[in-house]
């Protein structure tokens, strides 16, 4: 006998799969500033624009709201989180209390082709143009972003944490928004490249307290250059 209550395996796992794709092309569109921040985010607008129904994009907002994209607000709908001082530091704070856990336990449990994944991701990330990233048109630029992360994520994906992935892997995304608006006082590109180039030394050579210390150092000069974008953004403000 049929069960009219439960939907066919095959219908389930394709609506889920509308949903994760929506989802990514939304948390795509909020981290390239393609939706600004504060931005209103009306359900049916967003399933013309992707083409899809109203569910999987409320499903969507569900999850990104989850991971602090979008925020749902009582009598005004849905809109793209905003990005303030209290915010990033928040966020960045929360990242050096948890990251540098996360890569100590990571190089513990290191093996050669964890090894060779951290080389691969500096490598391609490398490759990418990170000796200018002020060069790289908005396409490029997001590009390297997401190989940017696959490295910080190589480094950690060790962790036998499943909680401490999770939530690196979310922090991560959300400082996507923070490193491209502060693209523009963050020029010292060679520097940039021999803090990545010191983390993936160090995890190479299996000393984890080494590699959480230059992360440390890396988060830190990225809340300096928001400190700075931050200061000239109020020195310009009429």
């Amino acid at each position: 006998m049929t069960d009219l209550g439960t939907e066919p395996p095959t219908l389930r796992s394709s609506k889920a799969s509308l949903a994760d794709r929506v989802t990514d092309q939304l948390r795509s569109a909020i981290i390239n500033h393609d939706l600004a921040p504060g931005e209103r985010l009306a359900a049916e607008a967003i399933a013309e624009r992707f083409a899809v129904s109203p569910t999987p994009v409320r499903e969507a907002f569900a999850r990104l709201a989850g991971e602090g994209f979008v925020v749902a607000l009582p009598q005004r709908g849905v809109r793209v989180s905003e990005i303030s001082v209290a915010d990033v530091r928040d966020l960045y704070e929360t990242r050096l209390l948890l990251e540098p856990v996360a890569i100590r336990r990571s190089v513990a449990r290191a093996t050669n082709q964890w090894i060779d994944s951290v080389e691969q991701t500096l490598t391609d990330m490398t490759a990418m143009g990170m000796a200018d990233l002020g060069a790289l048109s908005p396409a490029d630029y997001s590009a390297y972003e997401e190989l940017h992360v696959a490295f910080h994520r190589a480094t950690m994906s060790r962790c036998e944490s499943v909680w401490l992935r999770r939530f690196t892997d979310t922090m991560l995304d959300n400082s996507r928004r923070i490193r491209q608006i502060t693209l523009v006082v963050r020029t010292d590109y060679t520097t940039i490249a021999i803090e990545h180039r010191a983390i993936a030394d160090a995890c190479v050579s299996g000393d984890g307290d080494l590699a959480a210390l230059h992360h440390v150092h890396h988060l830190e000069r990225t809340i300096d250059a928001f400190d700075a974008w931050d200061s000239e953004q109020r020195s310009v403000s009429p």
